[in-house]
């Protein structure tokens, strides 16, 4: 246990020096100020989903199927008349699992493959980027499809496709900002002192290229959440009967036009919680920026 928080160190020790200047920065963007607020609201709805939900996602009541926003159910029932708010807010906990977890993924695999490139350099970086390159070559969603075929359908298998096609991103931002950071005096200084390679990228490279890894993981999530809903309208994602917003429009889509609320409502949360990330990912982005700085 020591020694892992010997490891973490200088990464905590670093977050919190970027992040108090950044966060004064923040909170004069409004936007981003209202996009981060909004995700902690779902944050919110999905640790408590169980006590905020009135009813069960899952209970369904034939008898009141297709019945539009009431007292009673707010957004709605479905096709079984299960109440669309309770499943809304249990698809918030699936959608946002999708984001985090397979951005987490990405992250730890796109960062070392990407820092070891720009590190080292030579073979070992042509040979990453290459390999980089060939993934980029395909539009990620096709290549999510693709992934998803040969593993079969499911929403771990989606986190593990969505995973897989967003680690060139991550490998290219860390290897460029490795390439302008491992020049600087004070990592020659810890060479001719002769720290061994693995504890310089470690101790001195990774804690100063944390700003583009934090922004890009954020606007990381809201796409993997979009994508996340793509392969579930696709039926590749959740199945029946998880309440996940993309397999809720797939379902809903066939009663567009005697019931809009099956479709609308689960739509108007995937463009709220995608617009919500950016907004907050692109004040993020400004209050990181360098040249912001005095």
């Amino acid at each position: 246990m020591k020694k892992l928080l010997v490891i973490l160190k200088p990464l905590y020790a670093k977050a919190v020096q970027l992040w108090r200047p950044t966060w004064r920065r923040l909170k004069k963007h409004k936007l981003a100020v209202a996009g981060g607020a909004f995700f902690v609201f779902l944050i919110f709805l999905a640790v408590f989903a169980s006590v905020v939900a009135p009813y069960s996602p899952y209970s369904a009541d034939f008898e009141h199927a297709y019945e539009g926003p009431s007292l009673s159910h707010p957004l709605g029932t479905d096709e079984i008349g299960r109440d669309l708010l309770s499943r809304i807010i249990y698809g918030t906990r699936l959608s946002l699992a999708v984001g985090v977890i397979s951005v987490a993924l990405a992250l730890v695999i796109g960062v070392f493959l990407g820092a070891v490139a720009g590190y080292f350099g030579g073979q070992v970086d042509n040979l990453i980027m290459r390999a980089m390159d060939i993934l980029l070559a395909f539009p990620a969603i096709l290549l999510a499809i693709a992934i998803m075929v040969i593993l079969g359908p499911g929403l771990e298998k989606a986190m593990v496709a969505i995973g897989i096609v967003t680690i060139p991103g991550y490998a290219r931002i860390v290897r460029g900002s490795v390439l302008s950071v491992k020049e600087n005096e004070y990592i020659e200084a810890a060479r001719a002192i002769g720290l061994p390679s693995w504890g310089i990228i470690w101790r001195h490279v990774l804690p100063n290229i944390m700003a583009p890894i934090i922004v890009r993981s954020t606007l990381g999530v809201s796409e993997a959440i979009l994508d996340a809903a793509a392969l579930g309208f696709l039926g590749l994602g959740a199945q029946a009967p998880k309440a996940e917003w993309g397999l809720m429009l797939s379902r809903g889509k066939a009663y567009l036009y005697s019931s809009p609320h099956l479709v609308y409502f689960p739509g108007i949360m995937i463009t709220l919680t995608v617009l919500s990330l950016n907004l907050f990912g692109d004040g993020l982005r400004d209050a990181l920026d360098p040249r912001l700085k005095v």
